[in-house]
């Protein structure tokens, strides 16, 4: 069982009520954000004033399924009506959106709580967890650690529970990377298998919306509430077992420029998914080894962040951070045939990376290569190595816990082929341990 199922549990039975459970939340959220910067805005009114209608909703036979009075985090890139939306920037400060964002929407219908909209790195510009004007994001587990980004306030917030669960995005890793930080689970899904109307764009071709929670459990009940109708919910692959399901693990690459204790813990998982009848195969990949090129992933990226926001940046250019004004400057440089051509590779790379799942059903690597590292350390294009790739080719990839090092979560990464959300939340979900709790 779930926390989200017994907390419904304590819901239907009339042993907690979802006002109750609010106030606890936003009480932890008091006694910690101001070491944490986890959430930007808190809707403390908005909230229990929900929470209040949704009990009366509960006991008056309105039950909306797993998420009613569950409290949900947003990510501050994402449309909130009448809830300041500041894509963590000074440039937004005022920024009030109108209408909800289209998973925003979707989770008010399910009954979920919007109890706040977190921190992340300017304009998710990069995965350092720091931003100038809302305050860094320290990670739960050691304060002078990041939680990572550029949804790390999400994830602090859920793993130091602060929240249930939340949505957030992931353009080249904004998910994964703080999920493998702070030791909760993150999915990022297919490109473009979900509405990301509504949406901040920073990069349409790598942009999508993601999800976090404690669990894969908690994982897959957020998924199948908001995934879109043509694509597959958590329950439709059937897997009872990992008897049979064939995991690759790429030679050359899996294991290459890893930190000791992250390739100790990541090989153990694998052996673990071995025990319990998966079959493990060593794979051969020389886009993965070899071919991807992270500039090239700059390119279509930056290009199109230019696009978004170049005009705002040429009229203020001081309204923006150093790392945001260096992007810019990058996507001005980049000319439209550069762009076509990279995006002409994409494409091509795309469907050769596609042959490797005629052979195999899921891959496993790490998240990121070591655990999160201090705030006042630069992160390194290393930090993305396994994360970044997959944005290119547009897979879903899944973050869970899979054991700690010094005091800090390591995570492990499982990949499938494009709409194999069903799969990947399933084959994790059996073989999760209980993941690092505070």
């Amino acid at each position: 069982m779930t926390f989200i199922t017994s907390l419904g549990q304590e819901f239907r039975s009339g042993s907690l009520t979802i006002e109750a459970l609010i106030k606890l939340k936003l009480k932890r959220i008091a006694e910690q954000n101001s070491q944490l910067s986890a959430f930007i805005t808190v809707n403390a009114e908005s909230a229990l004033q929900q929470a209040r209608y949704l009990d009366v909703d509960l006991r008056s036979n309105g039950d909306r399924g797993d998420l009613h009075g569950i409290p949900i985090a947003i990510k501050d890139n994402i449309d909130t009506a009448g809830l300041l939306t500041t894509i963590g920037s000074q440039y937004f400060l005022d920024r009030i959106p109108t209408e909800d964002a289209a998973i925003v929407e979707c989770l008010k219908a399910a009954g979920a709580v919007i109890i706040g909209k977190t921190n992340l790195s300017e304009l998710a510009a990069d995965i350092s967890g720091r931003n100038a004007t809302y305050g860094d994001m320290p990670n739960p587990w050691n304060l002078a650690h990041s939680a990572g980004g550029s949804s790390g306030g999400l994830a602090s917030a859920i793993a130091a529970n602060l929240c249930v669960a939340g949505i957030g995005t992931d353009m080249g890793g904004s998910i994964r990377v703080p999920a493998s930080w702070t030791g909760v689970v993150g999915l990022r899904p297919t490109q473009g298998a979900v509405n990301g109307a509504g949406v901040f764009p920073r990069s349409p071709s790598f942009d999508t919306v993601g999800l976090m929670a404690k669990t894969v459990a908690e994982v897959a009940l957020l998924w199948d509430a908001i995934a879109p109708v043509r694509q597959a919910s958590s329950t439709s692959a059937n897997l009872s077992s990992l008897q049979g399901l064939r995991l690759g693990v790429i030679r050359d690459f899996t294991f290459r420029d890893v930190d000791p204790a992250v390739a100790q813990a990541v090989h153990h998982a694998i052996q673990q998914a071995k025990q319990l009848g998966a079959e493990v195969i060593p794979i051969d990949s020389l886009f993965l080894s070899q071919l991807f090129d992270a500039r090239l992933y700059s390119t279509i990226g930056l290009y199109e962040f230019y696009q978004v926001l170049g005009d705002a940046w040429e009229r203020s250019p001081d309204g923006f951070g150093l790392k945001v004004q260096q992007d810019l400057q990058f996507g001005r440089q980049v000319s439209i045939a550069d762009y076509t051509k990279a995006q002409t590779l994409r494409d091509h790379q795309i469907q050769y990376f596609r042959e490797i799942f005629k052979t195999i059903d899921l891959i496993l690597t790490p998240t990121t290569p070591r655990t999160a590292p201090l705030l006042s350390e630069p992160v390194m294009q290393r930090d993305r190595k396994f994360v970044q790739p997959f944005s290119w080719l547009g897979l879903p990839a899944l973050s869970v816990p899979c054991g700690m090092s010094q005091g800090l979560p390591i995570g492990l990464q499982w990949v499938g082929d494009h709409y194999s959300e069903a799969l990947l939340l399933q084959a994790a979900g059996i073989s999760e341990s209980c993941p690092p709790r505070i």
